[in-house]
């Protein structure tokens, strides 16, 4: 399977270059949403819950590979809560986000 990737080298770059400005993008938004110290406060929320977790025995942490699909999980949790903020609070508190638009 590694050597797959080897002999597409431009689909690779191409992929990752893709991935990479899609991240970019969420995380800009994310940043404009909910700022660095939400996404602090998020991703200590889940580092809190995975504590739990493995506190209480429902989840080991020996395998690297399952590691990072929990990294993963987490990047995404957070993304995804940076990125639908907006929804949330307007829901809760009824009032909408403007950005500021130059016209």
């Amino acid at each position: 399977m590694r050597s797959y990737g080897g002999a597409n080298l431009s689909i690779a770059v191409l992929t990752g270059l893709v991935l990479g400005k899609g991240y970019i993008i969420y995380l800009r938004a994310t940043l404009r949403s909910i700022g660095a110290f939400g996404m602090l406060l998020v991703l200590a929320v889940v580092g809190a819950a995975l504590w739990v977790l493995h506190d209480l025995g429902v989840l080991r942490l020996d395998n690297a590979s399952f590691n990072l699909w929990l990294a993963l999980g987490a990047l995404s949790f957070v993304l995804g809560i940076g990125l639908s903020w907006s929804h949330v609070r307007r829901a809760l508190s009824g009032q909408s986000d403007m950005d500021d638009v130059d016209e």
